[in-house]
């Protein structure tokens, strides 16, 4: 857990995830930045990243899907449909 977009970016380089669940909104940077910085680092470029926001304007989520992210998720999610997103995404 990150509380801005800038310790995410931080985060990532202290502990290699095996997935991202990333907001849009956040402090500092948000989530599509944060998303184009990882992509542009090798190292990190291949981390699935699943936006899990409130953003739901069709502009929004157009950007952000531009961007390729491995999944997009309304808040509030069911966490059961969360749980199955992200086991089709890094396996069992």
């Amino acid at each position: 857990v990150a509380p801005s977009g800038i310790h995410a970016f931080i985060s990532i380089g202290k502990k290699m995830p095996n997935l991202i669940l990333l907001d849009y909104e956040m402090p500092e940077m948000n989530g599509k930045d944060v998303l184009k910085k990882i992509r542009e680092q090798k190292e990190y470029a291949d981390i699935p990243v699943v936006f899990l926001t409130s953003m739901d304007s069709c502009e929004t989520v157009m950007e952000l899907l531009a961007l390729k992210p491995a999944g997009y998720i309304l808040k509030p999610a069911d966490s059961q449909m969360l749980l199955e997103r992200i086991e089709g995404i890094i396996g069992k």
